[in-house]
């Protein structure tokens, strides 16, 4: 930490990703830049941790997340520690129900509390809960233990849904980053991927992991997407996104 700022590094699809938190904004862009001190305190610290120094030559994707913290009535104003970062539930008079702050990997645990409070207020009969304890998401099967979870993008991610994936055509069309045409096509048929960036970022997370790559892959993409859906895959709207994700183009 310096200044109260954290760095932190997680091991993540072959990659590391370096990043640090608590930087206060008051816009909301739908693809915010990072601060040119944010970049250089991330370096800096990075460099004293790890066994070599990182360098702004390094780094294959810039990117940034703006983050909701739900401020307690008294939170002093600019503060980002007094805010919290676990889910508020607040039930109107009217019986509305809002559930704010969070993240999307405790969704059961606010859902339960969401339920939870909504039988407390006798917005709902109460009744036992659990039912969703041990159901498993789809594709859900585990990857092998020859295969870590951190492992370089592959088959293994898509878990039990991987024989419906090489089921589709080109399966042994690698286009690069992990990602093979069946992939593609999976992602338009079972997956409702409309567009390059519905590919490239939010299926597999390639524009994440490697800006450059991303770019280079999404022709071949766009022509796969407009093969299946007959659409315009938005490939110059990705290409822009793309090139913003590179350390030269992202810092403000």
């Amino acid at each position: 930490t310096r200044d109260g700022r954290v760095l932190f590094a997680v091991p993540w699809l072959g990659k590391l990703v370096l990043g640090t938190t608590d930087t206060p904004r008051r816009d909301l862009p739908r693809e915010p830049d990072a601060f040119a001190e944010e970049l250089e305190f991330i370096l800096s610290e990075a460099s004293q941790a790890l066994s070599r120094p990182v360098r702004s030559q390094d780094i294959k994707s810039l990117w940034v997340g703006l983050r909701p913290l739900v401020a307690a009535p008294a939170a002093a104003e600019g503060s980002t520690k007094v805010l919290s970062r676990e889910h508020t539930i607040v039930v109107d008079p009217n019986g509305l129900v809002t559930v704010t702050g969070g993240k999307w990997t405790t969704y059961r645990a606010m859902a339960e509390d969401v339920l939870e409070r909504c039988f407390a207020s006798q917005l709902l009969p109460r009744r036992a809960g659990g039912q969703s304890a041990t159901h498993e998401l789809k594709g859900a099967a585990m990857a092998s233990p020859a295969t870590p979870l951190h492992a370089a993008p592959g088959l293994h991610l898509y878990g039990s849904d991987g024989v419906q994936v090489n089921d589709c055509p080109g399966q042994d069309n690698a286009l690069g980053g992990g990602l093979t045409e069946a992939m593609v096509r999976f992602a338009a048929r079972f997956e409702h991927a409309q567009t390059v960036e519905d590919v490239l970022a939010r299926r597999s997370r390639i524009l994440f992991l490697d800006a450059a790559e991303a770019a280079r892959l999404a022709p071949a993409v766009a022509n796969i997407l407009q093969q299946e859906l007959g659409t315009d895959p938005a490939l110059q709207s990705f290409l822009d996104l793309s090139a913003r994700y590179l350390p030269a183009s992202n810092a403000i």
